[in-house]
């Protein structure tokens, strides 16, 4: 194979799956705050109105195209455009016109083309995105952990990567990688279970400690494209909230959060905090690899590489 010069999206040539992404920290968007962000490769409006809750929109202004993300002002629980004021519901339709008494019908309509449908919990704020604007076709269940034995959070890390969003979930099938780059046991081939837009693996495996190789188990919990659920047993008790966001189709927005009980037992506190640490070691070990890494349709592979085939057949189904 002969390499060229390519743009960074060219490199991987993957659309952009569907799903539920996060697109902030619920912390971070006050009642009355505007917030502009990027999600594949669109611009979209974050605020929180005076109920409480957040709504997000299409940035752009349909009327003369100004940005909504910047000088804009939240009024009760709707978005005006700082250009001429018209205002906006999180639907999508026109609120109010300052100098246009009787709005057209058409504009008082809910807009699913502009609307961004928003979930909030575990203190992220996640949006669906579809390209074509189709409903939520699946939900974020309940956390069973935090909801019923109420774990918390305890740390949150986040990075932007220079990769497609697929690579970086194949990792886990890739498993020949994990001695290679790692300089760790490579895992069993975990048990794979596929449920609609829902993927649970679970296998053992030795997990590194600062006390040494332990035994332990992982179990991993995908919803969708854009977060899965690590949950490790036997070492520790810890579980990863890890959100992968694509900005465009080069570019991620990675979120860790991380979880445990309410109490931890003096003895695996270091273990604990080693544990993390380690997850984003590896993390950023992968990411000197991305920037320059290809997608490869027809991959060359042996026997003992992992199930990179089979997950990227699952993955297929997140591509509209």
């Amino acid at each position: 194979m002969t390499a060229s010069v390519t743009n960074p999206a060219d490199r991987f040539n993957l659309p952009i799956p569907f799903g539920w992404f996060a697109v902030g920290r619920g912390e971070d968007v006050k009642v009355g705050d505007v917030v502009p962000f990027q999600l594949c490769n669109e611009e979209f409006v974050l605020w929180r109105g005076e109920d409480g809750a957040v709504r997000g929109l299409d940035a752009i202004c349909p009327h003369l195209g100004a940005h909504l993300g910047h000088n804009s002002t939240v009024i009760g629980n709707e978005i005006r455009c700082p250009f001429h004021h018209w205002q906006f519901k999180g639907d999508g339709a026109v609120a109010s016109i300052p100098y246009q008494d009787v709005l057209p019908p058409k504009l008082t309509k809910p807009c699913r083309e502009r609307s961004l449908p928003i979930h909030e919990d575990l203190g992220v704020i996640f949006a669906w995105w579809h390209p074509q604007r189709a409903a939520p076709l699946f939900a974020l269940n309940p956390v069973p952990e935090i909801t019923e034995e109420g774990w918390v959070p305890v740390f949150f890390k986040e990075w932007v990567f220079d990769v497609h969003i697929q690579e970086i979930t194949e990792n886990s099938a890739d498993v020949a990688h994990f001695p290679a780059l790692h300089g760790i046991k490579a895992p069993p081939v975990p048990e794979m279970k596929i449920d609609g837009y829902f993927r649970y693996t679970s296998a053992t495996s030795k997990l590194p400690t600062a006390r040494g190789e332990i035994d332990g188990k992982i179990d991993v919990r995908a919803i969708g494209p854009g977060l899965s659920f690590t949950r490790f047993w036997g070492i520790t008790d810890l579980l990863l909230l890890q959100m992968q966001t694509p900005l465009d189709g080069a570019r991620t927005h990675m979120r860790h959060v991380y979880f445990h009980p309410a109490e931890v037992a003096e003895d695996k506190v270091n273990v604990t905090q080693k544990l993390m640490s380690n997850t984003w070691k590896q993390l950023e070990q992968d990411a000197l690899v991305w920037p320059f890494k290809r997608h490869l349709e027809k991959p060359l592979l042996v026997k003992n590489d992992g199930p990179i085939l089979a997950y990227r057949e699952f993955y297929s189904r997140f591509y509209a």
